[in-house]
């Protein structure tokens, strides 16, 4: 796939660790010029400086995903620094730390909204502002392009550990995707998203230092190939169907999971 997004402009959110870093690194070495996104500037600065240091042509901005302005600008941002926006990789998301478990119930309604925000609102403003400028004509005088969002198994089957405000936040994702995918189809847009197996996100990490490596091996038996899925192998996902080989290939959830959807 070395060299599929020569003279694409790609954005990618969450890029300054996980899956979104190697997407942003996966969409460069490819050819895009791309520019990463993170509510955490050390991280993101780091990933660009890296980046660079390879010879790529990439830049970051700071931007909070769950703040409309801050996605409009950074959008802005995009498209004033490189001309243009093809490529959307929307991969911000996360659930408050007391939002997990199967006894929703007992939940508070500022850890339902958190992972509302940050997991699905983030989602909406980002592919809003994005396909706003996607079905303009950008300086080569062509719309259209595509987008890939990251939802969850969560969203898709029972999974308790990740807790009732996560699972509807990410089966909102499956369906604005579907839904974006269809109303903008014939105007050049297309729109999927990746369904992660167990990959060491900040999520993952976090899961594993709160509530120790039991529960990632009780993750992991759900999963038939029975090892981590490394964050390379969900951004490679990402830069297929982000590519011209998928190009009849639009609402689809792609479950990068080890299997675990096929049971």
């Amino acid at each position: 796939m070395t060299g599929i997004f020569d003279g694409k402009i790609a954005l990618v959110t969450a890029a300054g660790a996980g899956i979104g870093m190697a997407t942003a690194e996966g969409f460069a070495r490819r050819g895009a010029r791309v520019m990463l996104s993170d509510i955490n500037p050390d991280a993101g600065n780091a990933t660009t400086e890296r980046l660079r240091g390879e010879g790529h042509d990439v830049r970051f901005l700071r931007a909070d995903a769950t703040c409309e302005d801050d996605v409009a600008a950074l959008v802005r941002g995009t498209v004033a620094a490189f001309g243009g926006l093809n490529i959307a990789a929307n991969i911000v998301g996360d659930a408050h730390r007391d939002a997990s478990g199967p006894d929703f119930h007992e939940q508070s309604l500022e850890a339902w909204e958190y992972t509302q925000a940050v997991s699905l609102r983030s989602v909406f403003l980002s592919m809003k502002h994005e396909i706003a400028h996607m079905i303009s004509p950008n300086k080569t005088g062509q719309g259209g392009g595509v987008i890939c969002n990251v939802t969850s198994l969560a969203g898709m089957l029972y999974v308790g550990a990740a807790g009732a405000a996560y699972a509807a936040a990410k089966a909102g994702v499956v369906r604005l995707t579907k839904f974006a995918a269809v109303s903008y189809a014939e105007r050049g847009i297309r729109v999927n998203c990746i369904a992660p197996g167990v990959t060491p996100t900040e999520a993952y990490n976090k899961a594993g230092a709160e509530m120790g490596q039991m529960v990632i091996d009780h993750l992991l038996a759900f999963q038939p190939i029975k090892r981590v899925i490394a964050t390379s192998e969900q951004a490679d996902a990402i830069a297929w169907l982000c590519s011209d080989t998928a190009a009849m290939v639009t609402g689809h959830v792609l479950p990068v999971d080890g299997g675990w959807t096929a049971q």
